[in-house]
């Protein structure tokens, strides 16, 4: 007995054994193994490049398929060394535009930052951009809010200048300030003819894009406290719809708003609800409301509809659209947006997002729990995330999460040290005198950094050739032919990660025309 049960562990050993892949350990520095980790490297040189396809091609000569590590990529700039600019193809950075990761900019006005956003919105957007190679273009979306005074005070996305390639930028305005972005939009300094490709149109939802998640989210609906009364009628009406329909069909307002009038509200509460629901009517598409028995009017065109190399830019920036609000629409527009993605995978780009992503408004904090969910899910949804700010203090859990963090010049030692918290790159050292020397020399690099320049972390980032397999960076050069595509000859084994290092990075010229130069007076 005791040997038939000595027998049967040996057999499950066995078997479960062979669920363990050993080759993972012992053949890690393989091509096979390691393949899908480099080619979803968010960054790489152009000398790592030349190793890894090379590597690639050597292994699969005997197969047909000419197929490429890095398909689809970007020019994002030159690294430097030594505070010098190393002027060779071998210190050429570019972006990784086949696979989804999530960066964080964030710098002083007029570093450089909103630079670096269009920079990585040209790379992903224009097919026939001479910064890179993009046989299939990715679709867009900036999110972009301004506390709306005046045309003179105002800042308009710079990201608009993309149109000036060619691609059509569709901007998104509040219905109750069309007209007035529309005529600012259409005479954007600098665009001449390429502003027909610019296209301004008030943000209306349909009815096919309400659910109650939507409704709850434009009527201010949050479990935190504090809410008013009506609330709980809401509430009740919201789940006994969701009850009645089981999912089947699209939400009904006007059926929603049928059972609000044959509710009765506590005496006091019926006008607050009935400035809510204007606030909420006043972002549906003409027709959706039913009025005097009239039937719906169908759309032009929708305006929800997102293709291959379009970018689609959201301002909220009006009198009457606080930023509380501007993050609550911002998280419906995030939400239609990836609903379609298989169509084309997804760029969101955050402009100036300090000024409505803040932690203390129940909107924001929502807003900014729905960019963690993208970023942790950002292989399954096919997302790159780009946030561009002033304040690295704004939400220290994005930061966590993002894969490259840019840092352009800033001054606050408040802002290094959240730099210095949340970033691998940017606090190692020993304790004690050393590592003091090291924070020292660099919030010392970043207050000196120039404009366009700044700090790259990006732990997977693969930059450097490794020969020997000892573990140092090194590359063998030899000089060739005046006549040669490549200029030089390199023998290297294989490649290193940046790990928890940084290096300096001065960002290309704009493809696009460039909308961000600082307004002198003459």
């Amino acid at each position: 007995m005791a040997r038939t049960s000595v027998s049967s562990l040996a057999q499950d050993i066995s078997r479960h054994l062979n669920l363990i892949n050993d080759q993972e350990i012992t053949e890690r520095s393989t091509r096979k193994h390691l393949e899908e980790e480099l080619s979803t490297a968010p960054l790489f040189s152009a000398l790592t490049q030349q190793v890894i396809e090379s590597q690639y091609q050597n292994e699969n000569e005997n197969n047909d398929e000419n197929r490429k590590v890095y398909s689809q990529y970007g020019l994002l700039g030159l690294r430097k060394k030594d505070g010098h600019s190393q002027a060779n193809q071998h210190n050429l950075i570019y972006a990784n535009i086949a696979a989804p990761w999530s960066s964080f900019i964030c710098g002083s006005q007029g570093s450089g930052k909103s630079h670096t956003l269009s920079c990585l919105l040209e790379n992903g957007l224009i097919k026939s951009s001479p910064a890179g190679s993009l046989s299939s273009p990715l679709a867009g979306m900036v999110l972009h809010y301004d506390k709306f005074t005046a045309f003179g005070s105002t800042q308009f996305c710079e990201a608009a200048y993309l149109c000036s390639s060619g691609i059509p930028v569709r901007v998104l305005v509040s219905p109750t300030n069309y007209f007035a972005m529309k005529e600012a939009y259409e005479n954007l300094p600098g665009l001449g003819d390429a502003s027909k490709l610019l296209r301004v149109v008030p943000m209306y939802l349909s009815q096919k894009h309400l659910n109650i998640s939507v409704i709850k989210t434009l009527m201010g609906i949050s479990s935190g406290p504090n809410q008013p009364l009506y609330v709980e009628f809401i509430m009740k009406i919201l789940r006994d719809m969701a009850r009645t329909n089981q999912g089947r069909g699209h939400f009904d307002y006007n059926e929603f708003k049928t059972r609000i009038e044959n509710e009765e509200f506590v005496r006091g509460q019926t006008r607050p609800l009935q400035m809510r629901l204007d606030v909420l009517e006043s972002f549906f598409e003409p027709g959706t409301v039913m009025v005097k028995g009239k039937a719906p009017q169908k759309a032009p065109y929708d305006i929800w509809q997102f293709d291959k190399g379009s970018l689609t830019i959201v301002d909220l920036s009006c009198p009457f659209v606080g930023r509380d609000d501007a993050c609550a629409l911002f998280n419906i527009c995030l939400s239609l947006f990836l609903k379609d993605r298989k169509h084309a995978g997804r760029m969101i780009a955050l402009d100036e997002a300090h000024k409505f992503l803040t932690d203390t408004a129940p909107e924001a904090v929502e807003l900014t729990e729905t960019l963690l969910s993208i970023i942790r899910q950002q292989r399954h949804l096919g997302a790159r995330v780009m946030i561009a700010t002033q304040e690295p203090t704004m939400s220290p859990a994005l930061l966590d999460l993002c894969n490259v963090t840019i840092v352009h010049r800033f001054t606050s030692p408040a802002w290094f040290a959240a730099i210095r918290k949340h970033i691998a790159g940017a606090s190692i050292g020993d304790d004690g005198e050393s590592k003091s020397i090291f924070s020292d020399q660099l919030f010392q690099q970043i207050v000196k950094l120039k404009t366009g320049e700044a700090l790259v972390f990006c732990p997977t980032a693969l930059l450097d050739a490794v020969w020997g397999g000892s573990g140092s960076s090194s590359t063998t050069y030899s000089e060739a032919d005046e006549d040669s595509d490549s200029g030089v000859e390199i023998n290297a084994q294989s490649v290193s990660q940046l790990g928890p290092r940084y290096f300096n990075l001065r960002v290309r010229k704009r493809v696009t025309a460039d909308g961000g130069r600082s307004q002198l007076s003459k």
